[in-house]
């Protein structure tokens, strides 16, 4: 009971200081803000969270576990057509969230002159990248192959950009062009495969 009791507690003021973030900015953010937004004194905060650069880490660990679900199923998923545009229908519907655009904007010019947070959101990416490689091409590691994980990385991070800019993009059509983009040159090498194969018949 008590363990529930405290980790309600921490979702309660992720919450908190995820409104403020976005609100005041992750900088003009102090933690007596989020207790205020929370109806909690700051002290007792600390009891969940040493500090705001605590929390964040706390909201990228989680993104990161939804990172990693989300793109081994989008890999899993090419097989066919229908299934990969399931999968970036569901990705993009996470990725295309005001707040979470905006929380990442904040989060990347607040890192820029905060060497701590710098720090935790470069190790997330180096773990992403990683991850990404070991999908797509677990034996490559020349410069093509990671050209490859930041194009694709560059696509679902600018994807969420440009909703910032056009909110009123069609949600369909972007889905269906990138599912696309992803499925078609899968299907063409297993076809220029099968002629290979066919000649050597």
């Amino acid at each position: 009971m008590a363990k529930n009791l405290a980790q309600q507690r921490r979702e309660e003021i992720i919450r908190a200081a995820h409104k403020c973030f976005i609100t005041r900015g992750f900088h003009a953010t102090g933690m007596a803000d989020i207790a205020r937004e929370f109806g909690m004194s700051a002290g007792h905060i600390y009891n969940y969270f040493p500090s705001k650069t605590a929390i964040i880490e706390e909201v990228i660990s989680r993104g990161m576990e939804d990172f990693y679900k989300n793109s081994c199923a989008l890999q899993e998923s090419q097989d066919s057509y229908e299934k990969t545009l399931e999968q970036v229908r569901r990705i993009l519907s996470g990725i295309l969230k005001k707040e979470r655009v905006t929380l990442s904007l904040e989060l990347l010019a607040e890192a820029s002159h905060n060497p701590e947070l710098e720090k935790v959101l470069r190790e997330a990416d180096v773990k992403a990248r990683r991850h990404l490689k070991e999908l797509s091409n677990p034996n490559g590691n020349n410069a093509k192959d990671w050209a490859l994980v930041d194009m694709g990385m560059a696509t679902f991070e600018g994807i969420g950009l440009r909703y910032l800019r056009n909110p009123d993009m069609d949600f369909d059509s972007i889905c269906e062009v990138l599912a696309e983009r992803i499925y078609m040159p899968r299907e063409k090498l297993k076809q220029r495969l099968k002629e290979l194969e066919a000649k050597q018949a």
